[in-house]
Parts: structure tokens; sequence; C-alpha cells
């Protein structure tokens, strides 16, 4: 995954003096709709705090895009759903003024490149997952998504925390709870993966894992689940 762009490093530049003046500050509840995908405003936010979930609807499936967090920058008019799944706190602007920022903070830019980046990468895991992986190999490369970009080398492998329930993280890769929750149990089970608590994971072995994820296995390996779950 691309680095995370850090919008306080150009903000406490010479540069970024006075950025947000002619902002709007908005606070949203948990659970509070920023976008409905039709008629909204058009504008650009900056997340300030909390944690935003980008998603699509369809008649009987929600399918999660990607999230945003502190630091990342959105446009209103995406055509997505937005909701906060956190307490959060945005700045809010129109597009012409928001234009005019761009010009006296050119930096500004790179966020912008990283977010969209980010976006395209998840969209497009998604839909290789869909069209290519059961749902055993969408967990798989989850973790070795989020161990590549954000775990740290322990002594037993490498540990990460996963601030997303098993609904949230089914929504990602297109499946339901219980057989997401049936899949990862059983990746835990075959020593993939250890967990403690809820959010705590340790990917035991990252080479074995990722073979897993391409779905390069013996037919045994498989066996707790019973039989491949075909992609939705």
């Amino acid at each position: 995954m691309p680095p995370r762009f850090n919008i306080a490093d150009v903000l406490t530049s010479p540069s970024g003096e006075g950025f947000f003046n002619g902002f709007n500050v908005r606070k949203h509840d948990k659970g509070s709709m920023i976008c409905t995908g039709e008629g909204d405003e058009n504008g650009v936010f900056v997340v300030m705090g909390g944690k935003l979930k980008v998603y699509l609807v369809g008649d009987e499936r929600e399918m999660t895009l990607f999230y945003l967090v502190p630091g990342d920058i959105f446009c209103m008019h995406s055509g997505c759903l937005i909701e906060a799944v956190e307490k959060s706190e945005l700045r809010f602007t129109d597009i012409r003024t928001f234009s005019k920022k761009l010009e006296q903070c050119p930096a500004i830019a790179f966020g912008l490149v990283s977010i969209l980046g980010r976006a395209i990468m998840s969209c497009m895991r998604t839909i290789e997952d869909l069209m290519f992986h059961d749902i055993k190999q969408r967990i798989a490369w989850f973790f070795v998504d989020r161990a590549s970009s954000e775990g740290k080398a322990s002594g037993t492998g490498i540990t990460l925390s996963v601030e997303l329930t098993i609904e949230e993280i089914a929504n990602l890769i297109g499946s339901s709870r219980q057989t997401t929750s049936t899949a990862l149990n059983s990746l835990i089970k075959e020593g993939y993966i250890s967990r403690k608590g809820r959010t705590d994971y340790t990917i035991l072995d990252m080479p074995r894992l990722t073979i897993a994820a391409a779905g390069r296995l013996p037919a045994e390996e498989w066996s707790s689940v019973g039989k491949k779950i075909r992609p939705l």
C-alpha cells in the first residue's frame, strides 16, 4: 500500500500557515451520514479526527471501499456513501476555495494523490477478490496487505493491530460476518495467524500466508472449512 500522507507535515510548514482559513468545522457523531451518494454538496473536506467509512450499497449487500482517517482529504460528490464510524471532526470548504488553497500550498496535492492511490488499490483488490478468490484467500490477502504496510517484526512473527470488527472486515472483502469469522478462525487454527484480544494479531509465517492468499495450498490445508467458498 502507498505510504499514508501526513497533512500535519504541510500545515506546520511556513506555506501551510492559515491553510484552514475559509474552512468550516463540522462535527459528526458515530453513525451519522456525511454523504448519501445523491445531492451531496460540491466540496472538499479534511479529516481532523475520528474515522469515516466510504462504501456502496446494492440491493442486499453493503461493500466497504476504504476508510478515511485523520489527515485524509476527500470530496463530497464522489457518489459514494460516507459514514462516521467514530465521533469525527472535519474541515469543509467549497471547490473554488480549495482550488485557491492548492495554488497557495501545492504540497497539499500530495495528500490527494495519496488517498487516491490507496482508494484505487483498495477498489482493485476488492474487484480482484470477488472475481478470483474464495473467502479464505480474501482473508489471507487482507492480513498480508495489513502486515506489509503496518506490521512490526517481533520474535514470533509480524504483529499488527486491526481496529476493525469482523463485520467491518467482512464488508471490506465482500462476505458475510459468519463466513468471514469461520474462515479467519480456520487460518488461526491452522497456524497462519494468532490473535490476542479483539484487535491484536500476529502473522506467524508471512511467506506461508502469502502462498495461502495466492491459493497455492495442498487440498488438505482447506479441510477445516469443509470446502472452498466460491466468490460471491
